[in-house]
């Protein structure tokens, strides 16, 4: 009978282990991963070259530059990380022993076409560039094997933060200082490789702060993405919306999900732009659909303004429309504004309360005649004066503040 009950412990142990090694592998959202391999004809076929670069143990900045034609299965997807492989000619794995990156920054934009990649890499860069990975590297001893053709993808370089791709062409900056060790080539593409300067290209300098270099190979990458769950949000806020035009200045704002229960823990947050009709769109990395959370709309000069009740995603995509009601917000806390509900205006130091604290903040950038995107600019004209302070006066005077579960 102990035999019995021991194997029944034993048997249930693994199967626990198994559990917890499956949730591991779906990521920490549980979402599955979705993998694409850069250039695309080599997912299963090896490099026309190596490369010393991303993976030296001396400094580099190196850019990879992909093309939008490469990436078709991205589209809409968050990015959260990358992996890459050692040559099919490596004699064993690497690295010998654990090591270190002392830094190993990652940085993401729209990039130039391949074609025009220029050696000066700032001009490489279109749009906003957003560094999604820094601090160290720790890469396990053996992480990269070797005796495939191609070899396997060794470890994911997770980011630190997602980056939603919404298509055109994708730039990959990498930076890092290097480690104490013996450095390891990639599988790669010769600069004569077809599709070298039409699909993909690189470039690299051997400094951590490089700002030109040399061209070089193209390391074979495959890229790891999830799935985002989408928020369309609607909400105004009271100072910027115009009621007679019905149209509000667009701004961006930042929107967390909280656990429905208590104590409504943080789970997610992401940055939008509501425009002029008061809508916009917000991805998120860390929510699944399925769940309930309450949508926190937290506008740099506003009160933040929790949803009446937690909703959820579904099949990955949730609508929420705060101005349909005072309802909409939890404990009504919106005000009326021709026939739309908006988020009160006025917590200019976001304390969640609108008082005298704010009043002085707006007066002072008033008598002093503060123009710009300050946070004491709530109607959105880009000047501090008489009509901010009224809008904030009124709400102090009505004891407004953050009414929350």
């Amino acid at each position: 009978m102990k035999l019995l009950c021991t194997l029944l412990i034993l048997s249930a142990m693994l199967y626990l282990s198994r559990a917890a090694h499956a949730d591991t592998q779906s990521g920490a959202s549980g979402e599955s991963s979705i993998l694409e391999v850069v250039p695309n004809a080599y997912s299963g076929t090896t490099g026309t070259g190596t490369f010393l670069g991303p993976l030296s143990n001396a400094q580099r900045t190196y850019q990879l530059l992909i093309h939008a034609n490469q990436l078709t299965n991205l589209v809409g997807k968050a990015l959260t990380g990358f992996s890459m492989r050692i040559p099919a000619s490596a004699t064993a794995n690497w690295p010998a022993a654990d090591l270190t990156y002392t830094n190993y920054d990652v940085y993401l934009s729209g990039s130039v076409d391949p074609v025009n990649r220029s050696l000066t890499f700032a001009n490489n860069i279109v749009g906003p560039q957003t560094k999604v990975r820094s601090g160290a590297l720790f890469i396990p001893a053996n992480s990269y094997t070797f005796g495939g053709s191609p070899n396997a993808f060794g470890p994911v370089i997770a980011f630190n933060t997602a980056w939603i791709y919404t298509g055109g062409n994708l730039l990959v900056e990498i930076r890092h200082q290097g480690f104490s060790g013996t450095s390891r080539s990639t599988d790669a593409l010769l600069t004569s490789t077809p599709g070298y300067a039409s699909d993909f290209s690189a470039c690299w300098t051997g400094s951590y702060t490089g700002t030109a270099g040399s061209q070089g190979n193209f390391t074979v990458i495959q890229l790891n993405a999830v799935d985002p769950q989408v928020l369309q949000l609607t909400a105004l806020i009271e100072g910027m919306y115009d009621a007679g035009a019905n149209l509000m200045v667009s701004d961006t704002t930042k929107v967390y999900l909280r656990n429905s229960n208590s104590p409504y823990d943080l789970v997610d947050s992401a940055k939008g732009v509501l425009g002029t009709s008061g809508t916009g769109t917000f991805y998120f990395t860390n929510a699944v659909s399925g769940v309930n959370y309450y949508i926190v709309v937290s506008h740099r000069n506003s009160i933040d303004t929790w949803s009446n009740a937690g909703y959820s995603f579904t099949s990955n995509s949730l609508s929420f429309d705060y101005t349909t009601a005072a309802s909409q917000a939890f404990g009504s806390n919106q005000v009326l504004k021709g026939s739309r509900y908006t988020i009160y205006s006025g917590d200019a130091n976001k304390d969640g309360t609108i008082d005298a604290s704010d009043l002085s903040l707006i007066d002072n950038d008033a008598t002093n005649f503060v123009s710009g995107y300050v946070a004491t600019d709530l109607n959105g004209d880009s000047f501090v004066d008489g009509s901010d302070y009224s809008i904030a006066d009124n709400n102090a005077f009505l004891f407004i503040s953050v009414i929350r579960p």
